[in-house]
């Protein structure tokens, strides 16, 4: 019994790899208000879903964000999320804004 702790860490390595780490690129992407994104323009709507590991909600939206960076944007305005049993996802716009927001 004294290595039966050995028999969880396939799981927690599976859970760990499960989470979605935050891009530099993507750490710089605002999420924006209503009133800010009128110093934006709209590059495209996104739609990011997370069904595994223990933050569903923290990883679809790292994902949103990450996706932003990759398509030249640095803000997101949400306009809907969700989380159910299942996952979690949300749909949002990916934006370019102008610097001083």
């Amino acid at each position: 019994m004294r290595y039966g702790y050995l028999a969880f860490l396939p799981m927690a390595f599976a859970l760990s790899g499960c989470a979605t780490q935050l891009s530099s690129a993507g750490a710089q992407v605002k999420v924006v208000t209503e009133a800010q994104r009128e110093k934006c323009s709209l590059l495209t709507i996104i739609s990011t879903e997370q069904s595994l590991g223990p933050d569903k909600p923290g990883n679809a939206l790292r994902k949103a964000l990450n996706e932003v960076a990759g398509l030249g944007g640095n803000g997101f305005r949400m306009i809907s999320s969700n989380v159910g049993f299942d996952g979690a996802s949300v749909t949002g716009e990916a934006l370019k804004c102008e610097k001083s927001i």
